[in-house]
């Protein structure tokens, strides 16, 4: 008995090493194919290195370093950033808001003329009226759940030649919509 089983592990070894075993390829390894919503890692990776190789006097000494993943990019997203981009503008106003409003308290202290006074009064109201829009503006934007897909974002580092000359490590966000423009946002 023990020499039975000594002679099937000596089988089974051999049958290891040897040239005319059978051998097994592994299945290819398939990724799944691109949804209508979401394409392909490489297409979005490819319209973003044409927009690169397009606007190369943006991107001087080019050199791919690391890809992120592809991430849809929807009408909430875009409702998010310029969201953002109206109270900046928003904020930005206010500067000018706040000076016609100090100029026009400052005009009633010193008891100016009546038609001065009223010439900074609409200022004022002029500066108000604006930031009241851009306010207006910036609220619109807020609670949008509009998951419509527009596109595909995807994170970018990369090198490039800084104005100094010297190589440096940068990153960049870029927009893919789906009609194959491409931004950098």
């Amino acid at each position: 008995m023990k020499q039975a089983i000594a002679l099937a592990g000596l089988l089974m070894a051999g049958s290891c090493s040897s040239p005319s075993a059978p051998t097994t390829v592994a299945p290819p390894v398939t990724t799944p194919a691109a949804t209508p919503a979401q394409p392909a890692a490489d297409s979005v990776q490819q319209a973003v290195a044409s927009y690169i190789k397009a606007n190369r006097a943006a991107f001087v000494g080019y050199e791919p370093v690391r890809w992120g993943q592809p991430v849809t990019y929807t009408k909430a997203n875009e409702a998010a950033i310029k969201g953002v981009l109206a109270m900046q503008l928003f904020d930005d106003a206010l500067v000018p808001r706040n000076k016609a409003l100090a100029e026009y308290k400052a005009s009633l202290a010193r008891h100016d003329a009546p038609a001065k006074t009223e010439a900074i009064k609409a200022r004022y109201g002029k500066a108000n009226k604006y930031n009241d829009s851009l306010l207006a503006i910036a609220n619109s934007f807020i609670g949008s759940k509009d998951t419509t897909r527009l596109g595909t974002q995807i994170a970018h580092i990369y090198r490039t030649k800084a104005k100094s000359g010297v190589m440096v490590l940068d990153s960049a966000t870029f927009l893919v919509y789906r009609t194959g423009k491409v931004e950098q946002m």
